[in-house]
Order: C-alpha cells, then structure tokens, then sequence
C-alpha cells in the first residue's frame, strides 16, 4: 500500500503514515470540538482494517486545535436512530482496542463521552495538564455505549468508575493519572515531545514481541492466573526462534541500537 495514501484527509479525520510506521490519526471536527460522528467511526473502522499492518509500528490518535481531543458523541446523530441502530457504535471502539499495533491517545482539552471512550480503547494515554475527563451521558438520560463502563472499571476499579458514571463530573488530568486513567499529564507545551518520545520508543521496538505483549496483557483481564501465564510461556518460547531476538543480543554484546525488523 502506497503511503502517499495516507497524506490526505479521509472524511473527517487527518491521516499520516511515516516512514518510520507512525500511523497518525487525528479527529478534524475542531468546530464541533472533534464531535465523533458517522464519519469519524467509519473512517477509523475502515482505515485500522485495511491499512497495511506490516507498515504500521504503532498508532496515535489526536483531536484537532487545542481545545478537545473530542467533547464526545454527536448527540443529534444518536438521537434519530432506532435502539438497534444506537447500539451500532461500538465496532469503532472494538477495532481500536483489537488493533495488533500498540495504540496511543494524546489528549488536549476535553476528553469526555464517546471521545473518551475513544482514548480508553487505546493502549496508552498521554494528557496535556488542560485535560479534562468525564462521562455525561448520564445527564442526557444515558449510560456510555462504547465500552466506557467496562474498560473504565479495569482501570480505576469500581468505586471510582461509578463516581465518574453516576456522577457526570469531570476530573483533570493530574487526578486521571492518580487513578491511573492516564499513563502521564504533563504541561500542554510538553505535549508533543511526550508523545514523540513513545512513538520512538514504539517504532524502533520489536514488532513481533509488541504484537505479542499486547495480546498477552490484554488477554489477562479475562484470564485465569494459569491460561494467562501459560500464554506468556507460549509466546516467550516463540520470539527466542525470532531474528529480532537474535539481532537483540546481538546489539546487547555489541553495545549498540538494535534494529528490529519484525521476523
């Protein structure tokens, strides 16, 4: 697949794909502080599943401007569908969170309903100080629909993810990190270069031994303690027939950089 493919807008979002793998999403709705609407949930959905994941190290997503990584769902669009249909929303939060390529949300501003049910279906989060995190779908009568309530309660335990869900109050991003919501909040200058420096950390990784310590993490939510370590075992015995892990001690003895290929 061609990466000049990627420089261009795709609907309603902003797409990159450098030389390095670094897959850069970003939501392009800043009017509408980076709403999510059909456009973006089909534009995501259709770009995770048919990119190239052999070109892909690793994903950020971002919103427009400075004020919102995204305000949440575009209310009007839920309301005119049928129930069926409001349950329709998940597959793009689903394919964030099944993509095998390790997946970041860099947050400015708010980050609130489907957005941030957006960054919880993310590997890992990084927040600017200016962030703030809720849910407020319980003031328009609802409850989160893609995933909030669960993903929310692996991270920050049931007591606060109730407060978060009953409540409808927002938190900043010092107090997300607290619970562990986020990974860091640093100041919003700071930002970028955070975020710089996982990509960095992604793209110049193992593919194959990410690949795998995401499916193994992941799977130890809902695993026994046995089956998840038997997991484990399975996928270190692999990688040691690698030509990354040969290229790894390699670098180790040598002193240097390795350069990991994905084989």
């Amino acid at each position: 697949m061609d990466l000049s493919e990627f420089d261009r807008e795709r609907d309603a979002l902003a797409v990159s794909l450098d030389d390095r793998g670094h897959l850069a999403v970003t939501i392009d709705r800043p009017d509408s502080l980076n709403a999510i609407d059909d456009a973006v949930r089909e534009g995501v959905v259709d770009l995770l599943r048919s990119v190239d994941t052999e070109r892909v190290r690793c994903v950020t997503f971002a919103g427009a401007g400075d004020r919102a990584f995204s305000a949440g769902a575009d209310v009007d669009s839920v309301a005119d569908r049928t129930p069926a249909e409001a349950m329709d929303v998940t597959p793009m939060y689903e394919v964030v969170a099944d993509f095998p390529r390790p997946t970041l949300a860099a947050i400015r501003g708010y980050c609130l309903g489907g957005g941030h049910e957006l960054a919880l279906a993310c590997d890992m989060r990084v927040a600017g100080t200016d962030a703030e995190f809720g849910f407020p779908e319980i003031g328009l009568g609802l409850v989160p629909g893609g995933g909030g309530t669960q993903r929310l309660v692996r991270l920050v335990g049931e007591g606060r993810a109730k407060e978060l869900v009953f409540r409808g109050n927002r938190i900043d991003a010092e107090r997300a990190a607290d619970w562990g919501l986020v990974n860091r909040a640093v100041p919003p200058e700071e930002l970028d270069e955070v975020v710089e420096s996982y990509v960095d950390d992604l793209v110049t990784g193992p593919p194959l031994a990410l690949k795998a310590a995401k499916r193994v993490v992941d799977a130890a939510e809902d695993s026994s303690l046995a089956a998840g370590m038997a997991m484990e075992s399975q996928a270190f015995g692999f990688l040691t027939t690698t030509d990354d892990f040969a290229e790894g001690r390699a670098a180790f003895r040598e002193d240097r950089e390795p350069e990991f290929e994905g084989e």
